[in-house]
């Protein structure tokens, strides 16, 4: 159920199926229109005017029209997902597969085929649908536009810099919502009285945490619950999901939780911040490799992380601790240190970057810009990192005037 819902939601499925359906349920009610307010043989306006032959001729070409071109659009789509996947990241594929673009370009296509046969089938001797006919000439008139669109949003789509450049925008929107929602509370959080363990039935990847739901279970039992997993993590069957303090037979608050952490077969939501991470750090270590050696690529991403870094250098992180509205502890989840995030994007960029000067040279750059509006704790892992940054260059053999300009790229101190 969890993975029907996903893909229905989220990939080339729901959102185009629910488009043509509701397109395709237009025709009943304008053909009934048509049927009872019957018009034929009085005077038409020009842009209504039109005889039952050609009416079903129009209504042929632009069902085919309609399916021809769908059936393009996917063939485009995989096209592009071939080059998406061998020229920038696989896992782009799954953020292709929701681009609404996409999407709508599919079912707007695929409700004008099947809305046009459904009026075919009504238009005869007896009957001609001048509104609906009308309908289906829009219909054929908003496919094209959106095919226009669907062409250019393609066209960009293989372009890295604009992918990277939306990736890092979706890295920016999570962070916030991370800084937005850490709260205080984590001294009155008594994680020592929680007794009941909810473990996995199943095996999959934590693709989401609903938050307020484990908040609202929490608060109606009045007492706590710590989550042990978090987004991205994998988990195993019978591994520990949580630990709460309602009664161990209390089999409906057990399922309520368990149902609250999602588990998927593979990565990719939407709201994990750490797949994003990962996507940017594929596309810089791809870049960055010597088959591919496209050092620019990985200072683009270099420079859109460092972005998303933002506030969480300047402002800090808080606590893992949520509370009710009330103030109340009631939630502990697992969540990400100030340092995990430097870990995190930091470490693995550094380490591919060892003999290449241009790509530590602007690594310095990042980590002068992000000391420039660091807080006490940022500027101390900032300076461990340029510290890093220096002996990875050392490991390199670089040439001693090299070494020495890195050096000085640095502008906080650094000692050796």
């Amino acid at each position: 159920m969890k993975i029907w819902s996903l893909v229905t939601l989220n990939g080339l499925l729901g959102v185009p199926g629910a488009i043509a359906v509701f397109i395709w349920l237009l025709a009943i009610p304008l053909v009934w229109l048509d049927t009872s307010f019957n018009i034929v043989g009085d005077p038409l306006p020009f842009w209504l005017a039109i005889s039952t032959d050609t009416a079903r001729s129009l209504l042929s070409t632009i069902a085919t029209a309609a399916i021809t071109t769908l059936s393009m659009v996917y063939s485009i789509m995989l096209v592009v997902f071939t080059l998406a996947a061998g020229n920038i990241a696989p896992r782009l594929l799954q953020r292709f597969s929701r681009d609404r673009v996409n999407q709508v370009t599919a079912g707007i296509l695929g409700g004008t085929f099947l809305y046009s046969l459904s009026v075919l089938r009504a238009t005869g001797p007896d009957l001609r649908p001048e509104m609906s006919i009308a309908v289906a000439f829009i219909l054929a008139a908003v496919s094209v536009l959106q095919v226009i669109n669907f062409v250019y949003s393609v066209s960009r789509s293989v372009t890295i810099d604009a992918e990277v450049a939306k990736i890092s925008e979706q890295l920016e929107h999570q962070v916030n919502v991370l800084l937005a929602e850490t709260g205080t509370g984590q001294d009155s959080f008594d994680e020592d009285a929680l007794v009941t363990t909810i473990r996995a039935s199943e095996s999959g990847y934590v693709t989401m945490l609903d938050e307020a739901a484990l908040l609202r279970l929490a608060r109606h039992h009045d007492t706590s619950i710590a989550v042990r997993v978090a987004p991205g993590d994998f988990v195993l069957a019978g591994q520990e999901l949580a630990v709460a303090g309602f009664d161990q037979d209390d089999k409906d608050a057990a399922a309520t939780v368990v149902s609250s952490i999602s588990l998927q077969p593979y990565r990719g939501a939407v709201d994990d911040i750490r797949f994003s991470i990962r996507i940017l750090l594929e596309i810089a270590l791809r870049a960055l490799s010597p088959g591919v050696n496209d050092s620019f690529t990985a200072v683009t991403c270099a420079d859109r992380i460092a972005a998303a870094l933002v506030k969480p250098v300047s402002e800090g992180l808080r606590g893992d601790v949520r509370c009710d509205e009330n103030g109340v502890a009631r939630l502990k989840v697992p969540g990400l240190s100030l340092e995990d995030l430097f870990n995190m994007t930091l470490h693995p960029l550094r380490q591919a970057a060892r003999g290449n000067i241009l790509m530590l040279d602007h690594l310095g750059k990042v980590l002068n810009s992000l000391h420039a509006i660091a807080g006490p704790e940022a500027k101390r892992l900032i300076k461990a990192h340029g510290k890093a940054l220096l002996e990875t260059a050392r490991a390199g053999d670089p040439i001693g005037s090299d070494l020495g300009f890195l050096r000085q790229r640095l502008d906080f101190g650094i000692e050796d």
